[in-house]
């Protein structure tokens, strides 16, 4: 009997996406006749948050493994970008070499580029994802922006060209064709971005109700981890401007957790608006499963994206796509891009308020139904996984 080999998959991160993109991969996996085996190596709170993933996921071909405590400890530590780059490359190349793996397999490999370029070999190849690439897209205007952009790229170039790195996925489609094009290697592969949709066992009469939604309002989601990337505090200033007649036609849903801070900023501007505004402002903020994901872009009308000077995707875009309702976002980087491209909403510079006055009056639909319904098909969270588990398998021959 053959005995597989061994693929070491590093996740010491349990927060925000980093648990789903892990989840698909696995499952997928598993689903599926590999040759190989996976080793798992995360943190000891991704077993405390997250036992569902491991409970869907028992099975001889896929090994768990948690770092020790004290490493955890340590990994914790605040640190600047290099020192906790030279952290995690040292864990990763222990327990690399225990384990006697193939290949060492990145969840987030932004963070590693320093420490690889600057450390001792490892003790396999290995390969990851790149969340955040500059290379395309990107209007630098001050001096420490263009300052970043080049020390960013010109690290990335080494880092590709590294003997020990044997691949990078990256969920950015025009950084692939650049890097193919300019720096002559296709080490860089494009990765769709994974959503797994469920579908809703309510009716949106019963979700609308559910949440107190008013009649005749155009609902303006915000989902997500609440923080100030959000543009929450950008949306609230704009509805504080918008007359009272016109304001009784809209309704602000904002659903997830809250970072601590952006909630205190919250609730006292909410004061304010109700003062001046009779737009509807409903919160339900917890942090809602995969399977409930899709009710809240169901009734909608339109999703925000309103982040600032985003660098990458996200998986709203999906959503929204999915349920075919318009995506509002800034024309920055690659999601403006995508927007354009694919019809999927409204991209803007400035003038927010303008456009949800807008947006209010509007009866016509906004974007290009078909281009929502492949723009969802490609992102599909069993194409994210199978463009990684299929490298694997070649690797592992």
């Amino acid at each position: 009997m053959t005995i597989p080999k061994n693929i070491l998959i590093f996740e010491p991160d349990a927060s925000g996406h980093h648990a789903g993109y892990l989840y698909h991969l696995i499952i997928n996996f598993l689903q599926n006749d590999y040759s190989y085996k996976l080793i798992v190596l995360v943190s000891p709170d991704f077993f405390e948050k997250h036992p569902q993933i491991l409970q869907k996921t028992i099975s001889p071909r896929v090994q768990w493994i948690k770092m020790s405590e004290a490493e955890f400890v340590e990994w914790q530590k605040p640190k600047r970008v290099f020192k906790r780059s030279i952290s995690e490359w040292e864990l990763f190349c222990r327990y690399a070499k225990e384990y006697n793996a193939v290949l060492g397999f990145f969840m987030y490999i932004d963070y590693l580029q320093l420490a690889i370029l600057s450390k001792n070999s490892s003790p396999c190849p290995i390969s990851g994802i790149l969340f955040r690439p500059t290379l395309v897209n990107y209007l630098t205007v001050s001096l420490k922006e263009k300052l970043n952009y080049w020390r960013k790229n010109i690290t990335l170039k080494y880092f590709i060209k590294n003997k020990n790195v044997d691949s990078l996925f990256s969920l950015d489609a025009y950084v692939t064709q650049f890097i193919e094009q300019n720096w002559h290697t296709d080490k860089v592969k494009y990765l769709p971005d994974p959503v797994q949709v469920y579908p809703s066992l309510r009716t949106l009469t019963e979700v609308k109700k559910t949440l107190g939604i008013e009649e005749n309002r155009k609902v303006f989601l915000i989902f997500g981890f609440l923080d100030s990337r959000k543009g929450i505090a950008e949306v609230m200033e704009a509805i504080g401007t918008i007359s009272r007649e016109k304001s009784q036609k809209g309704c602000l849903l904002i659903v997830g957790p809250w970072e601590e801070n952006e909630r205190k900023l919250f609730d006292s501007k909410l004061i304010e608006i109700k003062q001046l505004s009779d737009f509807q402002i409903i919160t339900h903020n917890t942090f809602i499963k995969d399977e409930d994901i899709q009710q809240y872009f169901e009734v909608a009308d339109y999703a925000l994206a309103l982040y600032n000077k985003h660098f990458g995707m996200s998986a709203i875009m999906v959503r929204a796509a999915t349920a075919q309702k318009p995506l509002i976002a800034y024309d920055f980087g690659l999601m403006g891009r995508i927007i354009s491209e694919n019809e999927l909403g409204i991209t803007i510079k400035i003038n927010l308020k303008e456009k949800i006055e807008m947006l209010l009056e509007n009866e016509k639909s906004l974007g290009n139904k078909d281009k929502m319904k492949a723009f969802a098909a490609l992102n599909q969270a069993e194409n994210y996984a199978k463009v990684i588990l299929e490298h694997f398998e070649k690797v592992s021959k």
